[in-house]
């Protein structure tokens, strides 16, 4: 006789005790990987955020480093006395910076080029081409700019181009007139000499990029000038009553968890942007790079201070490293010397003197018996940044409604000059 199986199975209370046992098992499993998705998401902010500088400052140490001269903008070009070259009109543009021969027009310009122009007539006019038997060649080399744009997520671009150094000369008077106070009568030499702007003659490259595309396909970047420190932002100064009170914006609160937190990246020295040759820094903030349907950043806004002044502004997660070098030339007493013996450049006229002398700007003009065409010290009227203490000058910044959010670095170097 066959015996029958009698089958058994779990009861409701062994399957509820199962099942607890289960939740309190994957709550603990939860408790452990949420900590290391947040430890994973930080590791690769940093290790973002450590390529990015090891990038710029491989670049920067194989060029800027070595530069001869560096004009530093901040928010924007400008010109020497710290006016937006965006404010210009390009007649303007042409009329200033345009004019490449004595008896020529202006011809247009970018405000790129207006900018890398200005750059040279303030430090290689009537620089010459190096010779024995004094040629009154105008100086050529290379010069490039350098552009970061926060706007695009800190996408660093560079320029290059060939160029002619420009010149400046002295007008005989065709009339009498009353200068600057003095009395001229017809024939005397202008005491304000007319410029011939240095020339680009060549686009060597235009935004080449520096940093690989692949690191901004994940991450942002946002580089400042200077040596920078996050502050942290506290709650009470993001939860205002009304929007326009709020200390940070440009950021969506709605989504924040108890683990989001906001910092504005703030120079240490807030009175200026300071760069020496001996310390050249600057600060480097990876972030996430989504962006709004406006095509805002979304981990990326303003931090205001005091009603008057404007920092920089993350949400969490993010990274700050800071590029520090020295730059070598510029500090160098062998270079700063042989700048000096280095700035002499060829007397030149234009008009009929007083003896009835008519001269252009290629005349030759020599002393005395010479053959040899006469030479004058450049002074800071013909090249206001001649001086050996002038091979860096760092602009006023653009700052408000008139900031284009870039910083640029015009420069040479000894082997492309």
């Amino acid at each position: 006789m066959d015996k029958k199986t009698k089958l058994k199975g779990f009861t409701l209370v062994e399957l509820i005790v199962v099942m607890a046992i289960f939740g309190i098992l994957m709550a603990a499993v939860m408790q452990v990987i949420t900590p290391l998705n947040k430890i994973s998401k930080r590791a690769s902010i940093q290790e973002a955020n450590a390529a990015a500088v090891d990038n710029v400052k491989s670049y920067l140490e194989s060029s800027l480093r070595y530069s001869e001269c560096v004009e530093v903008f901040v928010g924007g070009l400008t010109d020497n006395s710290g006016n937006p070259l965006m404010s210009y009109t390009p007649a303007e543009l042409s009329k200033k910076y345009g004019i490449d021969t004595f008896n020529g027009a202006g011809k247009a310009l970018t405000v790129e080029e207006a900018a890398i122009v200005n750059f040279l007539d303030n430090h290689y006019t009537n620089r010459a081409e190096p010779a024995l038997d004094q040629s009154v060649k105008p100086l050529t080399g290379k010069v490039r700019m350098l552009k970061i744009d926060n706007n695009s997520g800190g996408k660093i671009t560079e320029s290059e181009y060939n160029f002619s150094a420009g010149y400046t000369y002295t007008d005989f008077l065709e009339e009498a007139k009353e200068i600057n106070g003095v009395n001229y009568e017809i024939g005397d030499p202008n005491p304000i000499p007319s410029r011939v702007n240095a020339s680009l003659t060549k686009k060597v490259s235009n935004n080449k990029p520096i940093i690989n595309d692949v690191y901004y396909e994940n991450y942002a970047f946002y580089i400042a000038p200077g040596y920078s420190k996050m502050e942290t932002i506290g709650t009470s100064e993001k939860n205002a009553d009304t929007p326009s009170d709020n200390k940070l914006k440009g950021f969506d609160f709605d989504d924040d968890t108890s683990d989001d937190y906001y910092a504005a990246l703030e120079p240490v020295d807030k009175t200026a942007v300071n760069f020496s040759p001996d310390i050249f820094s600057l600060s480097i903030v990876t972030y996430r790079n989504d962006k709004d349907n406006d095509g805002e950043y979304t981990y990326r806004g303003t931090c205001d201070e005091n009603d008057s002044e404007h920092y920089a502004a993350f949400q969490s997660p993010f990274a700050l490293s800071n590029a520090n070098m020295s730059l070598v030339n510029i500090n160098s007493k062998f270079a700063a010397d042989k700048w000096a013996v280095d700035c002499y450049g060829p007397v030149r006229y234009n008009g009929t003197n007083k003896d009835g002398d008519t001269f252009t700007p290629d005349t030759k003009v020599t002393i005395g018996d010479s053959e040899n065409w006469a030479y004058n010290s450049i002074s800071t009227l013909e090249a206001p940044k001649i001086n050996a203490n002038d091979r860096l000058f760092v602009h006023p910044e653009v700052a408000g409604a008139d900031t284009d959010g870039c910083t640029y670095f015009i420069y040479t170097v000894p082997d492309l000059k």
